[in-house]
């Protein structure tokens, strides 16, 4: 892939991502409240948009420590540190890798905006999933960030366990 293909794609899609991301954030804080939900009264594998606010880190660890906003937000900035180093590797010449990064990137580059601008990071996609003793249990609340953050590791690892490997074989 060229350079200038190269970085028009990572561009694209982590631009795109963050977009996606801080403008579904804005509406779920405009359109969107906090309530409480009843796990009885949900029903398996159903989704509700239920505003909240997670002032630390993934499933809410970190939250309550002193300065665990700058500490989270000292992390974020580092992770973009090694996203550009992944983006200088040889890896980033397979398209699957390259789309995994950017989507990646905005992700990253959307929950660290949110957590600069706001101190904390807006999440309002509510999951309720397995069954448990005739309870349903949340799965912790989410946002686009996240998943793009999920789907983005996801295609990297696919490309690591599945392609590095042939690809490598193939320049010998």
């Amino acid at each position: 892939m060229k350079k200038q293909n190269k970085l028009i794609t990572f561009a694209t899609l982590a631009i795109g991502g963050f977009i996606l991301d801080m403008g579904t954030k804005l509406w779920a804080q405009k359109a969107l409240v906090a309530e409480y939900i009843n796990p009885a009264e949900q029903s398996p594998f159903s989704l509700n948009l239920t505003l909240a606010m997670n002032k630390g880190s993934a499933f809410g660890m970190f939250t309550g420590i002193p300065g665990a906003r700058w500490i989270l937000t000292a992390i974020g900035i580092g992770a973009l540190f090694f996203i550009y180093y992944l983006y200088k590797r040889p890896e980033t010449k397979s398209r699957l890798y390259l789309i995994g990064l950017g989507i990646l990137t905005g992700g990253a580059l959307g929950n660290l905006v949110d957590r600069i601008i706001f101190g904390h990071v807006t999440d309002f996609i509510q999951f309720w999933g397995f069954p448990s003793v005739d309870i349903l249990w949340p799965w912790p609340t989410f946002n686009v960030a996240d998943v793009l953050l999920l789907v983005g590791v996801g295609l990297m690892f696919i490309y690591t366990l599945f392609f590095a490997e042939s690809e490598k074989n193939e320049k010998k």
